[in-house]
């Protein structure tokens, strides 16, 4: 039997609800110090690497985030007996009191904005004055030809960027006064404006959701995908396990 980690908890008393892992194995607490490890048993090696399993990890997950802070663990994350799970938690353990403290209480909320990246371009492009280019390249010739065609791709996207810049700088100070961390990433693709997560105080979720709907009425020509809450996946400092 082999030992699966769920999650490290702030708590080291047992589970008071009945919680079952995957092969449906019974969710128990194994104290170390003043924080928990939320493990169950595991035949062997998991076979079968699908959506249920991946499912049944985060449902353990969800329902420890309901009565505990957290930090949720990699999925399929095992370990061969529990003396090899303690012997890595004592290497990291002042990460992992260092990593709850700070997100005590605190909940993840992702977003994504997808914006007509494409139309924007195009709308750039149509707009571009002719003779914008500098006086050292005026006049014709192949040489002048290529490098002018160079330039203006240049203006081009970088009004593009700095437009994308505008409008993630709006939406994201919607969320500057309910939010205590962020992570954005900024134009995966041409029509994904941002990719962001956020970091939040559970008692300011309200606010938060408030902020988003404000969101979609400021920019209602782009789409969204609104997911959370979540634990906090994205704000664990390092990600040792």
């Amino acid at each position: 039997m082999r030992v699966y980690l769920y999650a490290i908890i702030d708590s080291n008393d047992k589970i008071r609800k009945a919680i079952k892992g995957l092969e449906k194995a019974s969710v128990y607490n194994i104290p170390y110090r003043d924080i928990g490890l939320i493990v169950s048993k595991l035949n062997g090696q998991v076979q079968d690497i699908s959506i249920d399993r991946a499912i049944e990890h985060e449902g353990v997950v969800e329902t420890l985030m309901e009565d505990f802070t957290l930090l949720p663990v990699r999925f399929l994350t095992l370990f061969d007996k529990e003396e090899d799970l303690l012997s890595v938690i004592k290497g990291y353990y002042s990460d992992f009191i260092e990593n709850l403290d700070r997100l005590r209480n605190k909940i993840e909320f992702g977003i994504k904005v997808i914006w007509p990246g494409n139309t924007i371009r195009e709308r750039i492009m149509n707009n571009y004055p002719k003779d914008d280019y500098p006086a050292s390249i005026s006049g014709d010739s192949p040489g002048k030809d290529f490098i002018k065609a160079r330039f203006k791709r240049y203006k081009i996207t970088k009004g593009f960027e700095d437009e994308a810049e505008r409008c993630i700088a709006v939406i994201d100070n919607l969320f500057s006064l309910s939010v205590t961390e962020k992570r954005l990433e900024r134009l995966k693709s041409e029509n994904l404006l941002l990719n962001a997560y956020y970091l939040v105080e559970k008692e300011r979720q309200d606010d938060f959701r408030r902020s988003f709907e404000q969101l979609k009425s400021s920019f209602n020509d782009f789409k969204y995908l609104f997911s959370g809450p979540w634990p906090p996946y994205n704000f664990i400092i390092p990600k040792v396990i």
